[in-house]
């Protein structure tokens, strides 16, 4: 293959696989691949070499290769199921349950409760001063109405929460407009009362919205990762079985590895091909080399260095945003003590946060298991 037509094939194969968000990673990865051409020469060179090399130096190279071959299998195995922990572990968990159950105008873990607050405030500066005289307890019950309403009680976001406090805020603006019982101080206290409200379910949205960015772009990149392990893993398996390449063009990650390229099944296809290459109980390490299927890519050992690499620097990317999440939150949080008569709820809710995020941080370390990972990948021989 000419070297021009090779690239060529290379970077199509590549513009098939980016997207706008995963170009960079990508464009890291071909940088790689379009080095193949130049590692084939060098390989071509290896086998020239070898028509004169000794058998010592030709079993050397054989066992290298073979070992990189096994070694890279299990490699791949690790960094694929650590890819999987890291996209799982961006699910919703008992964490962030937790967090989303604050946004809930009804809940009263934080010492005070929305409703409760509002309606306090109202009946004070608004109610006992207002001409509503008995229509007082109904206006309180729309208050209400508005408030714990069947959006905010079930979606738990505090967009609908700030919209139901501002809806209050119309209402009773519009109720006291012609009433001149009611002074233009006692408005303003009102409306600075509920703003410390507004203030704390908006925090907690910023922060959340800022958290839910930064998942999806954490879901790009993983998706990217896992575009090239699929790569990786289905070029490497039909390296070893050719005749099985039209089989391995659409299979998914895990299928290729249990059924081709699992440390087992590529220890298990050497074997087979040693055999080929015994005679008398000693293997010809010269004729087997001649063997495509025992060769190990340079660049395929480039390439493994990379996937390693990219995902560490993804699940750092991930727990960073994490723990700054979780500071966030616990800031929010100290910052409430000023909405709440019950300060010992603020300490309570901050301590078991603290024991259900270092409890996600530990299982999602332990799941990712990026020490394995980084382990197997040292262990393939370096060319």
């Amino acid at each position: 293959m000419q070297k021009n037509g090779f690239i060529a094939l290379a970077l199509c194969l590549v513009a098939q696989m980016a997207t706008a968000q995963n170009e960079v990673v990508l464009k890291k990865y071909f940088d790689l691949t379009k080095n193949t051409y130049d590692s084939l020469l060098i390989l071509q060179k290896q086998t020239r070499n070898l028509q004169s090399a000794s058998e010592k130096e030709a079993k050397e190279l054989y066992e290298k290769n073979t070992e990189a071959l096994r070694r890279t299998a299990g490699a791949m195995d690790a960094i694929n199921k650590s890819t999987s922990a890291l996209k799982a572990s961006l699910s919703a968990t008992e964490y962030f349950t937790a967090i989303s159950a604050l946004n809930n105008p009804t809940n009263e873990e934080l010492g005070f409760r929305l409703e409760t607050e509002i309606l306090k405030v109202i009946d004070e500066k608004i109610i006992k001063k207002s001409r509503l005289g008995k229509k007082g307890d109904r206006f309180k019950k729309i208050v209400s109405n508005i408030i714990n309403n069947p959006i905010t009680s079930f979606i738990t976001s505090n967009i609908p929460v700030v919209n139901s406090i501002s809806s209050v805020v119309n209402l009773v603006n519009q109720t006291v407009l012609d009433d001149d019982n009611i002074a233009p101080d006692d408005l303003k206290f009102f409306s600075q009362e509920i703003k410390r409200y507004v203030e704390h379910y908006e925090n907690l949205a910023k922060i959340s919205v800022e958290l839910e960015s930064q998942s999806k772009q954490m879901h790009t990149k993983i998706d990217a990762l896992e575009s090239l392990l699929n790569d990786f893993v289905r070029n490497s398996s039909t390296d070893l079985y050719p005749t099985e390449a039209k089989n391995l063009e659409n299979l998914a990650t895990n299928d290729l590895i249990r059924n081709y390229y699992s440390y087992a099944k590529v220890d298990a296809t050497i074997r087979g091909i040693e055999r080929k290459f015994t005679s008398g109980g000693k293997i010809d390490y010269i004729k087997i080399l001649e063997d495509g299927r025992m060769n190990y890519s340079i660049v395929g050992r480039q390439k493994l260095d990379f996937l390693g690499d990219e995902l560490s620097k993804i699940s750092n990317e991930y727990l960073n945003s994490l723990d700054n999440y979780h500071k966030n939150v616990t800031d929010i949080l100290q910052k409430a003590n000023n909405l709440t008569q019950d300060k010992n709820k603020i300490s309570q809710k901050i301590e078991s946060l603290n024991r259900q995020y270092k409890n996600l941080r530990n299982s999602f370390e332990q799941n990712l298991d990026l020490k394995t990972a980084k382990s197997r990948i040292v262990e393939v021989p370096k060319y």
